[in-house]
């Protein structure tokens, strides 16, 4: 049995695809043509474009359904629902994060982008700053070299130690990895604790340092700058 293609629209006229026309069992020449299809062609259709039957004849219409466009004061999506222009104000172009809009396209907003690399530096920095300090210190009041812990709860337990002035038993690891009291004269202690008072405003000189550096370089509003201050890259 012959067949015969239309083009199939829906209720506003979009075209949607390819149908069948079966003729009529009862006239010859007569096609049974489904309900809003039309039987002349739609022309190519370009991307961003739909072709629309008006009555007669097909026009292509702007048509970004399914697509997300962006606010670009805002740079919040928002899915395009019908066919149509793009709201005023959107773009199909995709936002980098700390970008604006200028010009037709977005560029970095490099003020808002050091901000936010300067505050995450100095996240950073303190971070490690803690780490190190909290991470125990070697010392070789002993004679040999032991590692003493140096948590918040271990800056007192050491300081008060030391305050009392006499021989006591205190916790340290030796390089096999083995803690365990050990007897410490108290001069001995004396000199733990001073060691790691040093090594902690070693420590916190270093962070201010690389803070200066960072500031230094958020005046600037130099990205490049910011990066390249990091705390394994230590002071040159």
């Amino acid at each position: 049995m012959q067949t015969k293609i239309v083009y199939q629209t829906d209720h506003l006229g979009i075209y949607v695809g390819e149908a069948i026309a079966d003729p009529s069992p009862l006239e010859d020449g007569v096609w049974l043509i489904p309900g809003g299809c039309i039987e002349q062609a739609p022309p190519a259709i370009p991307e961003h474009k739909a072709a629309h039957w008006d009555g007669q004849r097909w026009k292509l219409i702007d048509s970004y359904l399914g697509l997300t466009a962006y606010n670009i004061q805002t740079g919040e999506p928002v899915a395009i629902d019908r066919h149509g222009q793009l709201p005023p104000g959107y773009t199909l172009e995709v936002p980098a994060p700390g970008q604006i809009w200028k010009d037709g396209e977005w560029i970095d907003d490099i003020p808002a982008a050091v901000e936010r690399l300067y505050q995450e530096c100095i996240a950073a920095i303190d971070s490690a700053c803690s780490r190190e300090i909290t991470g125990g210190v070697w010392s070789q009041a002993l004679g040999d070299r032991y590692l003493y812990s140096s948590s918040q709860e271990d800056q007192l337990n050491l300081s008060g130690a030391a305050a009392l002035g006499v021989d006591v038993d205190y916790p340290c690891t030796d390089s096999t990895g083995t803690k365990a009291f050990r007897r410490h004269a108290a001069a001995q202690l004396r000199q733990v604790a001073d060691e790691f008072t040093l090594f902690r405003l070693q420590q916190l000189q270093k962070s201010y340092t690389l803070k200066d550096r960072l500031q230094a370089a958020r005046e600037a509003k130099d990205l490049a700058g910011l990066e390249s201050v990091t705390w394994e890259g230590g002071l040159v």
